[in-house]
């Protein structure tokens, strides 16, 4: 099951994925904004020190390349959940527009059956002809 389905499944309000989106771009600009300082010179005047220096300074380099990285995702999730709520949105409008009024009608008159929790022992609705009952 994909994220799309899952998302459609729970029935997620818009205004949560709007929140939840809001979220991950502040998050995302405060994570780019915390690149660790550069430390440099700081072991000493040695061959070992200056090898550790050597190492931090590479170590610097992938933890900015990381953070660059959770900043793109971030951004990423993000633009995609704002696609999907705008994807649902836009489906939801054109699978109204194709009820015709008769099928709406029909749709309205089984609501009562469907809300029942076990439609077994539901006596409000009978089961379509052929069916089991």
């Amino acid at each position: 099951m994909q994220a799309l389905d899952v998302l459609t499944a729970l029935g997620v309000p818009d205004d949560l994925i709007t929140q939840v989106r809001d979220i991950l771009q502040e998050q995302a600009s405060s994570v780019g904004k915390a690149v660790p300082t550069e430390l440099r010179g700081l072991y000493g005047g040695s061959a070992k020190g200056a090898a550790f220096d050597h190492h931090t300074a590479i170590a610097h380099a992938h933890v900015v390349d990381a953070l660059d990285k959770m900043v793109l995702g971030l951004n990423g999730y993000a633009d995609n959940l704002g696609g999907f709520a705008k994807d649902l949105n836009e489906r939801d409008q054109q699978v109204a527009a194709d009820l015709t009024p008769t099928r709406k009608s029909q749709l309205a008159d089984i609501a009562g059956c469907m809300d029942a929790p076990d439609l077994r022992t539901n006596t409000a609705c009978q089961p379509p002809a052929g069916g089991d009952a």
